[in-house]
C-alpha cells in the first residue's frame, strides 16, 4: 500500500501520490506522455457516454479527421499559428524522404475542419453543420502533470457552422451549459463559475471564449472546458463561403468547443483526500468492493458467500477476472461488483480500497455468514452498518446517492466560501496569497492582468454570467465595469 503525502505538506506530491496509488496511470518513455490505465479509461468513457447522449440531443454528428495537418494550413490564420507554434510537433520525413510540406501532429483541428467545411457548404440550406470528433491531440508542453497537463491527451472537439452570429453564439452557449456544465455538475459532482474569458485569455483566433472554472481543493482554478465563438476569421482565411438567403455570397459563423481528460485531473484534485482517490459514485466502475475476511480453513466457503452477496445486488450474473488471480468481478445487467480475494489482513485490504476511491466496501467473515449478514461502509462519510443480504442493494444505492450529493455540495461550498469581494489591487493580492478567488469590478484594462500575473501569478479566469452567486457578492456595478474572477490556476 503506497504512502500518500498529505495535501498540507506538498500538494503537488499529494496529487501524484493519489493518482499513482489509485492505479490511474503509468509514466511513459514518450516525453510528456502517460499511459492511461483501465480505471482512468473507464472514467473517461463514463464522461464520454454522458456527453455523447447530450450531443445527440443537439443533433451533433461524429466524424474523424486526419491527425496530420499540412504546415501550410497554419499560414492562413496568423493568430492561430502564433497561439500554437510553441506547442507544435512537426513531421518532416515520411517514408524516408523529406516532406515538401511538413505535417503538424494535431494540436487542435480548426484548420482541418475549415478545409473540410469548404467542400461541404454551398448554400444556407446546408446550415447548420454540426460535427464532433473523439480523438487525441499533441501539444509539446514544457511542464507536465498527469491528466492536468500532458503532451498527448484525449478529448472531444466539436466544430459547427451557422448562418448568423446570433445562432452560432447561442449554440456555443448551449454547449457550455447543456453539455459541459450539466455533465460536470451531475456526473463529476463538481461546481464552478461559468463566464467569458478576457481578450488576453481567450482561444487564439476566437471572437469569444466561454469557460467553466471550478475551484480545486488547493483553492486554485481549473479551466475544465471551453466553448468558442470563433466568428468568421477562419472562414475567410480558408475561403469558406455560402450563398445566403438574399442570394449574396457570405462567410458562415464558426464555433468550436472541447472537454478533455484534464477533467480526470479535476476529479482527483476536487474530491480526493489524504487517504487516496475519491471517485464520484456515478463514475465508479463498481457498485461496491467486497472484502472477504478469511480464517484458517474457511476460504472456500467464504468465497461462496461473497458471491451470494454479489448476486443479491445483481441479476443474471457471470464472473470475470480482474488484474490476475485474486481480483474477480461479478457482472450483471451492465453493473459490476469487485471481489478482493487476497488472503491478507483486513486492514491492508481496507487501505487499498480507500486508495482506490471506489464508493462502498462490503466486509464479510464467518460470523457475518452465519447470520446471513455483512458490513457495508461508505468511503466518504465513513458510515458503517451491519445489514442482512436482502438490504444490501438498497443500502448501497442510498450511500451512492448521498455520496454523490455530498461531493457536489462540498465542491459548491468550497467555491462560495472562498470567493471574496476585493475593492483594490492590493485586496486581490491578499486574496490570492490566502488561497481565495477574488471577485473584482474591472474596467477591462489589461494592465490589471499584467500586474496580478507578475506580482502574484494570478490570472483573470472569467467574467461571470449573470444569475450566479457572484451577483450576490457584487450586486451592483457601474455600466463601464464588469465583474471578473481572478485566481491562481493549473
Amino acid at each position: 500500500m503506497p504512502n500518500i503525502t498529505s495535501q498540507n505538506i506538498d500538494y503537488n506530491q499529494w496529487y501524484l501520490d493519489v493518482a499513482k496509488a489509485a492505479d490511474l496511470f503509468e509514466y511513459s518513455p514518450t516525453p510528456g506522455c502517460i499511459t492511461f490505465l483501465p480505471k482512468a479509461v473507464t472514467m473517461w468513457e463514463r464522461i464520454r457516454s454522458t456527453m455523447q447522449q447530450k450531443l445527440d440531443v443537439l443533433g451533433v454528428q461524429n466524424l474523424l479527421l486526419p491527425m496530420l495537418i499540412p504546415m501550410s494550413f497554419f499560414e492562413r490564420e496568423k493568430d492561430h499559428v502564433e497561439g500554437f507554434s510553441p506547442e507544435l510537433a512537426v513531421v518532416t520525413i515520411g517514408g524516408g524522404k523529406a516532406l515538401e510540406d511538413p505535417l503538424a501532429i494535431r494540436p487542435t483541428s480548426e484548420l482541418m475542419f475549415c478545409d473540410f467545411f469548404k467542400n461541404r457548404l454551398h448554400s444556407y440550406r446546408d446550415l447548420p453543420l454540426l460535427y464532433n470528433q473523439w480523438v487525441s491531440v499533441l501539444r509539446w508542453e514544457k511542464r507536465t502533470r498527469p491528466f492536468l497537463r500532458t503532451a498527448e491527451f484525449h478529448w472531444q472537439e466539436g466544430h459547427t457552422l451557422h448562418e448568423t452570429r446570433e445562432e452560432a453564439n447561442e449554440f456555443s452557449r448551449a454547449i457550455l451549459h447543456s453539455v459541459y456544465v450539466e455533465t460536470i455538475n451531475e456526473l463529476m459532482a463538481i461546481e464552478g463559475i461559468s463566464g467569458t474569458k478576457s481578450p488576453s485569455e481567450k482561444f487564439a483566433g476566437a471572437d469569444t471564449t466561454y469557460t467553466y472554472e471550478p475551484m480545486m481543493s488547493n483553492w486554485w482554478a481549473l479551466q475544465i472546458c471551453t466553448s468558442h465563438l470563433l466568428g468568421q476569421g477562419f472562414m475567410k482565411g480558408f475561403d469558406v463561403k455560402f450563398q445566403n438567403r438574399n442570394g449574396d455570397i457570405d462567410n458562415p459563423w464558426y464555433t468550436s468547443w472541447w472537454l478533455s481528460t484534464r477533467s480526470i485531473g479535476g476529479i482527483i484534485s476536487s474530491h480526493s483526500d489524504d487517504k487516496g482517490l475519491i471517485v464520484p459514485p456515478k463514475m465508479s466502475e463498481y457498485l461496491a468492493t467486497i472484502l472477504p475476511i478469511y480464517g484458517k480453513w474457511n476460504e472456500a466457503v467464504i468465497n461462496l458467500y461473497v458471491r451470494e452477496i454479489a448476486k443479491s445486488m445483481l441479476n443474471h450474473t457471470h464472473e470475470v477476472p480482474v488484474q490476475g488471480e485474486y481480483f474477480r468481478a461479478i457482472v450483471g445487467n451492465g453493473e459490476k461488483v469487485l471481489i478482493d480475494q487476497r488472503n491478507v489482513r483486513l486492514g491492508e485490504k481496507i487501505g487499498d480500497w480507500e486508495q482506490s476511491g471506489y464508493p462502498v466496501r462490503i466486509e464479510c467473515g464467518e460470523r457475518d455468514m452465519e447470520g446471513w449478514k455483512c458490513v457495508v461502509v461508505s468511503r466518504i462519510t465513513g458510515e458503517k452498518v451491519i445489514i442482512e443480504l436482502s438490504e444490501v442493494r438498497r443500502t448501497v444505492e442510498r450511500m451512492h446517492t448521498e455520496w454523490q450529493m455530498a461531493l457536489r455540495t462540498r465542491s459548491r461550498q468550497r467555491l462560495t466560501e472562498n470567493t471574496i469581494l476585493c475593492h483594490t489591487i492590493e485586496d486581490i493580492g491578499i486574496a490570492l496569497e490566502s488561497g481565495k478567488f477574488a471577485l473584482y469590478a474591472w474596467d477591462r484594462n489589461p494592465e490589471l492582468e499584467a500586474i496580478i500575473k507578475d506580482r502574484w501569478k494570478g490570472t483573470t479566469r472569467c467574467i461571470p454570467f449573470d444569475g450566479q452567486f457572484t451577483d450576490t457578492l457584487l450586486p451592483t456595478i457601474p455600466p463601464n465595469l464588469v465583474r471578473v474572477i481572478i485566481a491562481r490556476s493549473f
